[in-house]
């Protein structure tokens, strides 16, 4: 019986200390509530690639996210993380080079479309265009790489205002190879 009693006065004297701390202790201010951390842009994580066979013995290799929720269909392989969307893919086209490709995709999304530095000695265009979905302006920017019958495209989405920021992750995946 005695053991219990002397634990629970020492229970209630570390309460009582606590306590007795919080109110009379430092006797100053409270601190100043840290200012809150702002995102880090995202990043691409070393050695994933997402390759496009251009030829037996050639091909297209993308840095990609491994570590962002992927979904893969046919050719097109979706990374995404939050609001973000890095997108790859391999369309089939019968233009002769990136840049009549890429316009020949644009449909209704209108924007523009111009010629880009080659990337890997490949011609190459870039479409940049907005659009609004649910209230939201988003960005987007794709990039098509010529490859024989094809077009390898690259497409980095982000809602408008946060584009530039996180814009290295497209300037990451343009480092083909």
């Amino acid at each position: 019986m005695n053991r219990k009693l002397a634990g629970s006065a020492v229970v209630g004297a570390a309460i009582v200390a606590i306590v007795v701390a919080q109110f009379w202790g430092g006797g100053g201010e409270a601190p100043a509530a840290a200012p809150p951390a702002s995102t880090p842009p995202p990043s691409i994580v070393q050695g994933a690639l997402e390759v496009y066979r251009d030829a037996p013995d050639s091909a297209i290799e993308i840095p990609v996210p491994s570590d962002w929720a992927v979904t893969r269909d046919h050719e097109r392989a979706s990374f995404r993380r939050g609001d973000l969307l890095l997108e790859t893919d391999r369309v089939p086209i019968t233009q002769e080079d990136a840049l009549s490709g890429l316009r020949a995709t644009l449909g209704r999304q209108g924007g523009t479309v111009a010629e880009h530095a080659p990337i890997a000695e490949r011609d190459t265009a870039e479409w940049d265009f907005t659009y609004e979905r649910a209230g939201v302006a988003r960005r987007v920017t794709v990039v098509g790489l010529g490859a024989g019958d094809a077009l390898v495209t690259i497409r980095f989405e982000a809602p408008a205002a946060d584009f530039e920021r996180d814009r290295s992750v497209l300037d990451k995946a343009l480092k083909i190879s």
